[in-house]
């Protein structure tokens, strides 16, 4: 019998740790991430000018990424489930375990999914391989009867692991369910911002072959995000943080229209000005003042929206915001897509609390289809571009005054991971012996 800890949505996830090291091991990273691009990297490297910040950043970056996908998991002893993947040994015994349809059913999706990439990648190998990011020398069509072999026995690894370990099946319906609806609700908002900012302007480059070519790459890189962000560090924060047992932490459903009203309310007020004065300071006198009127129209329903899901559990909408804000915080200086980003990781963060709904290939499509999308309608010159060039060597004009914003989102951290980890110190937050779900609850709630 495994050992669980309730996370903060009230479901049991294996874990051999205390809430308390879930805590610092999120908050070290976030942290570290943070000094190693911008006090190191950005200060040093890029004003400092030493040359030898970058290769050392990189061996940083490399061991952080190491330590959040292999080491640390193991460490905690996550699931694949728990990080939202897949697992041979998974699909088998889903395989054996339903009958009829339902596992003829399961049988055909694999087989679509296997078949659709190996064709994908025999069938168009140049833009395969540009896919998979492999070296330009190889991203050309073969020559030989030997080199179409390597191709295909390549195609057979990689659909067979992509297959196999990166899609989880149990849960894919209600999961790509979900991500739809959310990818419509997302892509109209921003359809309609681009076209009453562009008109029709904003719509020239798409072309149905290349924008699929561009959202299969994107969900390529989305899924390497993802599975760093929402698998790993949303995985530690929801396991840190317990879930409420205050009958405070949900709104009454009588009152909740109206804070729900309240809280688009203070978005409008607050969020709309604040894009609106960002997009002044940067682009000067030529932001018409008529689009002030348009950001606080378009802030209220993202407000509200936040505010519902607020007044259902407070304190789940709360550590899916804290996640939502690292992998936002992570494509500064871009601060466009650091705001949509944030609001993606949020969602992914929220979503990700229910097993029924963590799916790290819905989370990478939907990272695909929305940041190709956006990329688009919001790329080249305009007051509302979006620039997908970020971090310290991103910089167009490089002054002390960059390092402003990540030093005050450091501090932030470190003083929240301070705070958290005295409030968690001295209880027994993590279950470190064997036990059942059902005492898990238990425990969770007499704390």
């Amino acid at each position: 019998m495994s050992p669980f800890v309730l996370n903060t949505a009230g479901e049991p996830e294996r874990e051999v740790r205390s809430r308390r090291a879930n805590l610092l091991d999120a908050f070290a990273a976030a942290c570290g991430v943070l000094i190693v691009l911008w006090p190191f990297c950005f200060g040093w490297g890029v004003l400092g000018g030493a040359r030898f910040v970058t290769p050392a950043a990189l061996w940083l970056m490399r061991v952080l990424f190491f330590w959040a996908v292999l080491i640390s998991p193991l460490w905690h002893r996550d699931t694949a489930e728990s990080l939202g993947l897949g697992s041979p040994g998974r699909l088998f015994r889903l395989l054996r375990d339903r009958r009829g349809a339902d596992r003829w059913r399961v049988a055909a999706v694999f087989v679509a999914i296997f078949g659709g990439l190996l064709f994908f990648t025999l069938a168009d190998w140049p833009d395969a391989a540009r896919f998979f990011r492999l070296p330009k020398s190889v991203r050309v069509w073969p020559d030989s009867a030997g080199v179409w072999a390597a191709i295909a026995l390549f195609g057979i690894c990689g659909a067979g692991l992509l297959a196999t370990c990166v899609i989880r099946y149990d849960n894919l319906g209600s999961a790509f369910g979900l991500a739809w609806k959310i990818s419509a609700a997302l892509l109209g908002y921003a359809v309609l911002a681009a076209w009453l900012n562009r008109g029709a302007e904003a719509f020239e480059k798409f072309e149905l072959r290349s924008h699929s070519l561009d959202v299969a790459a994107h969900m390529f890189w989305g899924f390497i995000q993802q599975l760093v962000f929402t698998g790993w560090f949303a995985t530690r924060l929801r396991k840190a943080f317990a879930p409420s047992a205050s009958p405070a932490n949900t709104v009454p459903a009588g009152a909740r229209l109206r804070i729900v009203c309240l809280g688009g309310l203070a978005a409008a007020a607050t969020l709309g000005p604040a894009v609106w004065l960002t997009l002044r300071a940067i682009h000067g006198a030529i932001v018409p003042l008529s689009l002030l009127a348009g950001c606080v129209a378009f802030a209220f329903p993202a407000g509200a929206v936040w505010t519902h899901f607020f007044c259902r559990d407070k304190k789940r909408m709360l550590v899916a915001t804290l996640s939502g804000t690292f992998f936002g915080l992570i494509h500064i200086d871009s601060y466009g897509l650091v705001l949509l980003t944030g609001i993606l990781g949020t969602t992914f963060a929220y979503a990700a609390m229910e097993d029924r709904f963590r799916n790290l290939a819905a989370f990478a499509f939907m990272h695909g289809l929305l940041g190709a999308t956006v990329a688009k309608l919001f790329g080249g010159k305009g007051i509302l571009r979006i620039g997908y060039s970020v971090g310290p060597w991103s910089v167009k004009h490089p002054s002390a005054a960059v390092l402003l914003v990540p030093v005050i989102c450091l501090v932030g951290y470190a003083a929240l991971a301070v705070w958290a980890a005295r409030r968690l110190r001295g209880a027994e937050a993590g279950v470190r012996s064997p036990q059942t779900a059902e005492l898990a609850a238990q425990q969770t709630i007499l704390e």
